[in-house]
């Protein structure tokens, strides 16, 4: 990013996620999160960890370096850079700590040489002293945003205090750290060592081609993605259709069921209308029948109550009272005339039944294979 858009957001950039305050000797975990030193020692004593440590921000587990100090991580000297030019920005509203008495100072100057800050009065010190003749030093109120950018390509000195700040100008290759001259002097003998300004260009064509074949994946995942989404839509879709073609063959097998439903029910309501017809035409002539019966036994008694003993007036009444009773049936019969009462009986059709159940309803699904 460019220096006015990094200066925006330095503060941010430059704080530490787990204490949220501006890094104090940050170092890498292999994750590539950036934490406090002291952050991450008392995170892996809190997290019961031994040999390894689990990543505060994404929870990664990675191993603690061989001597089991969390120093010996790798130390972030480009936050350390960006930490020293917050302090020069932030000059003006908070002071900065000499890196010689260690006296906070808002009146500070920056050796570019030494990478070091200095209060108005050890400047003074610094430069008297003959070797620092040459040194470039700029008073803190003075940063131009080019000042600012010269601080970020300081180089990087070895972490060691024993080894005074000698500049990490060599890599080795057998042990993957960046060392001083008097590392590979007294510790890494032997070793294969290279320039690590040659290694860091080798290492960031290697890089560079590795991040464009990480690119290539990325961009087939995503397009990967973007097919599967294509495809879960497309399943959708049919699957929606499917259900409106089975929707509208079942609604139409349903309409011809209930059109035969209804010519049934209505040959029922029919056959029933007839036969209701004949019980009510029946029923109608028992009760004329009834009537009359009624009136000749009124009749009958009463003829029978003024008549006298008389053997002629017997004769006569018995003679009346047939004449009463000619053409009423006798004995109406106690069960339904089967002439008069139909019995309705619904016949399962079976065979139809049978048929629908062996109806092969097929749903068919064919399997598309893609390559990704």
């Amino acid at each position: 990013m460019d220096i006015k858009t990094l200066l925006h957001n330095l503060r941010e950039e430059v704080s530490c996620p787990v204490c949220t305050n501006v890094y104090t000797d940050p170092k890498h975990l292999p994750c590539l999160h950036t934490f406090c030193l002291h952050c991450l020692k008392h995170w892996h004593t809190t997290s019961h960890g031994r040999d390894t440590i689990r990543c505060p921000k994404c929870q990664a587990i990675s191993r603690v370096p061989e001597s089991g100090d969390l120093k010996d991580l790798p130390t972030s000297f480009y936050l350390n850079g960006l930490i020293d030019v917050l302090a020069i920005k932030e000059c003006k509203t908070s002071r900065v700590r000499c890196g010689n008495c260690d006296k906070k100072s808002a009146e500070s100057c920056y050796c570019f040489n030494c990478c070091v800050f200095w209060c108005e009065k050890c400047i003074i010190g610094h430069n008297i002293i003959r070797n620092n003749k040459d040194h470039r030093v700029l008073a803190l109120k003075d940063f131009q945003d080019k000042d600012y950018e010269d601080v970020m390509k300081r180089p990087a000195f070895c972490p060691k205090e024993v080894h005074n700040k000698e500049e990490l100008k060599y890599f080795c290759k057998d042990c993957e750290t960046p060392v001083c001259q008097i590392c590979v002097t007294i510790e890494h003998g032997g070793h294969n060592i290279k320039l690590i300004k040659e290694e860091a260009e080798r290492q960031k064509t290697e890089l560079k081609s590795f991040i464009e074949k990480q690119r290539h994946n990325l961009q087939a995942k995503i397009n990967a993605v973007s097919r599967l989404d294509e495809d879960c839509a497309t399943l959708i879709q049919q699957g929606e259709d499917v259900k409106r073609e089975i929707q509208t063959f079942v609604d139409n097998l349903i309409a011809v069921i209930e059109a035969k439903k209804k010519n049934i029910f209505e040959e029922v309501a029919k056959e029933t209308s007839k036969s209701i017809e004949s019980i009510t035409r029946r029923k109608t002539e028992i009760e004329r029948q009834m009537t009359a019966i009624k009136s000749s036994l009124e009749k009958a008694e009463k003829l029978l109550t003024r008549s006298s003993n008389a053997e002629f007036e017997i004769v006569q009444l018995k003679k009346s009272l047939d004449t009463i009773f000619e053409g009423v049936h006798p004995i109406e019969p106690t069960d339904c005339d089967p002439k008069f009462v139909a019995h309705f009986v619904f016949v399962e059709n079976y065979k139809l039944f049978n048929t629908q159940n062996q109806i092969n309803w097929n749903f068919e699904k064919t399997n598309k294979s893609r390559l990704l």
